[in-house]
């Protein structure tokens, strides 16, 4: 908080980042007992979304969502993949090739 900020603001903003290994990152964000559950389906979805560009080794925004798994929490078309894959891409776990995604470096690793 800096110094010239009212304390009985009821509004924060906070901003995190994660990074390094995968297995460490995405461990990071699991929910311990006790813990906040509503990031589960979030991070369910973002597991198969991954495992499905794995899967088939790459391929482009429709083929992956093509591919994707109907037990998902929520509907992804192709523009949805688009958006979770920039963000994904962050931390090395896609890249984008031409007009493909393929499994990024973070994955390749373990």
């Amino acid at each position: 908080m800096s110094e010239n900020q009212d304390v009985d603001e009821k509004e924060v903003s906070v901003s995190m980042e994660l990074s390094g290994d995968y297995e460490e990152v995405m461990s990071k964000l699991h929910s311990g007992d006790g813990g906040r559950t509503d990031l589960n389906p979030l991070l369910g979805d973002l597991e198969q979304l991954l495992e499905t560009v794995v899967r088939i080794n790459g391929g482009t925004r429709s083929a992956i969502a093509q591919q994707l798994p109907d037990d998902m929490t929520v509907s992804f078309d192709a523009q949805a993949v688009v958006d979770t894959l920039q963000v994904l891409e962050r931390y090395d776990l896609v890249v984008l090739e031409g007009n493909t995604w393929k499994p990024g470096p973070a994955l390749q690793e373990s």
